[in-house]
């Protein structure tokens, strides 16, 4: 690294919330109230997991090596871990954790987290240090919250959206996808006509591939005013699939692959390709993900897109789901102190920056999501991203919900709705009256 570098890596860290004195004494764990005075051992390691690969490993090192140079803690950092939850939830049950990680509640629910002991409370070093949380969303925070204590920090505050071929659209004659989310004239019957005006027969080119992943089956289900759990507050509930708004959701999406043929079959979609790849030949218009994605699209030279809104179904207002993933220090480490003071330093606004550097994150921070390096296109609207922050419904939050989400509704998903075996409203009835046991026991 240059003298020059040195000197900027410095200033950014000397700008960050942490500077804590270093020594070699014992960190102490904070049990209530206000932690104890910092005290950092110099010369420790902390390990840094994360299942984010691609560009992500470079900036984890970044972040790793400005805090080494600030504080003298080394931290391991790994990206790309693979088959992450059960290599996170084994590492956890072994008493080998990582010291800070990614923690994704989709995965693994607070009130699960906090069963197993792998969140450690930072109220008591937020209040010492006098941690501003003003500048993250206030949904964002509220999310890493259970039973009063803050368990968490946010990485980003993620939400599903469509990315489209502008091209495309425009020899069809089709009007872009509106960019205001409390737009009404794009439903879902606007959203199925223009699926069967973009597609093409014989393959030649598809509407879109019907996503299948959690958050994203679940925008139609929110969007067409239907629930996946009720009473999504960690206690007692039982499975909302079946009720007639999710039901009819989750029949569109099949009926986009089967009846209106706009899409192509789940066992078709490995032999096709990438779908960046395929919207930049032409053959697919239009995907429906996260603004992550904009990392795939912006980097294809030539590629003419943009974004636009999720469809609103029945529902009285768009719902999407979301709400990002965030950063996390073991309750079980033996460096609670230094683990604290490396999560305050990635969730900084700095370290933000550097993820939309490398366009991976949605950012939770108000700050960054209305910055000018975040907005800057492509796409033209980049707008919509943050603005559909506040359309972003949360996972349930039940701590049997992982169980039920594997071994329940997405096998019979898996086995029964993407194949066309059963109706929606078939799945959805078996979804729950398996389901709820769960929630019951």
């Amino acid at each position: 690294m240059s003298s020059a570098s040195r000197r900027s890596v410095l200033a950014i860290m000397a700008a960050t919330p942490f500077a804590a004195a270093c020594g070699t004494g014992a960190s102490t764990t904070a049990t209530g109230g206000e932690a104890p005075a910092a005290k950092l051992k110099a010369g420790s390691t902390l390990v840094y997991w994360n299942d984010m690969g691609g560009a992500y490993p470079n900036v984890m090192q970044t972040w790793a090596d400005r805090f080494q140079q600030k504080t003298q803690v080394k931290v391991e950092s790994t990206g790309g871990v693979g088959d992450y939850t059960n290599k996170l939830g084994a590492a956890f049950a072994s008493g080998s954790a990582p010291d800070i990680y990614r923690y994704l509640q989709e995965n693994i629910p607070l009130p699960a987290a906090v069963e197993r002991n792998m969140l450690l409370k930072l109220d008591p070093y937020v209040k010492r240090d006098k941690y501003d949380l003003s500048d993250f969303r206030k949904d964002s925070i509220e999310l890493y919250r259970w039973k009063g204590d803050l368990l968490a920090l946010p990485r980003d505050y993620g939400l599903q959206l469509i990315f489209y071929n502008t091209d495309i659209f425009q020899r069809e004659g089709l009007q872009p996808i509106p960019t205001d989310w409390n737009d009404k004239t794009w439903t879902f019957a606007k959203f199925l006509e223009y699926c069967q005006r973009l597609a093409k027969p014989n393959g030649e080119r598809y509407a879109l591939f019907v996503p299948r992943g959690n958050r994203l089956w679940a925008s139609f289900v929110y969007s067409n005013g239907g629930a996946i759990v009720k009473k999504n507050d960690g206690g007692p509930t039982e499975v909302a699939l079946a009720e007639k708004p999710a039901a009819d959701a989750l029949q569109l999406m099949q009926d986009l692959i089967y009846k209106h043929k706009v899409a192509p079959l789940p066992s078709e979609e490995g032999g096709l390709g990438n779908v960046v790849s395929l919207m930049q030949q032409g053959k697919v218009a239009m995907q429906i993900t996260n603004p992550g994605g904009n990392a795939n699209y912006k980097t294809v030279a030539g590629l003419p897109y943009d974004v636009g809104v999720f469809p609103l179904g029945a529902g009285s207002k768009r719902g999407v789901g979301g709400g990002g993933t965030g950063w996390a220090a073991s309750a079980q480490t033996k460096l609670p102190e230094e683990a604290w003071q490396f999560i305050s330093y990635i969730a900084s606004k700095e370290a933000e920056m550097d993820e939309v550097k490398i366009g991976q994150t949605t950012p939770s921070r108000i700050s960054v999501g209305s910055s000018p390096d975040y907005l800057a296109a492509p796409p033209a609207h980049a707008k919509v991203f943050p603005d559909g922050q506040e359309f972003v419904v949360r996972d349930p939050i039940h701590k049997a919900w992982p169980d039920v989400s594997r071994d329940v509704v997405s096998k019979t998903f898996d086995e029964q709705l993407w194949t066309g075996k059963s109706s929606a409203a078939q799945a959805t009835a078996q979804i729950k009256q398996q389901g709820d046991t769960y929630f019951k026991s």
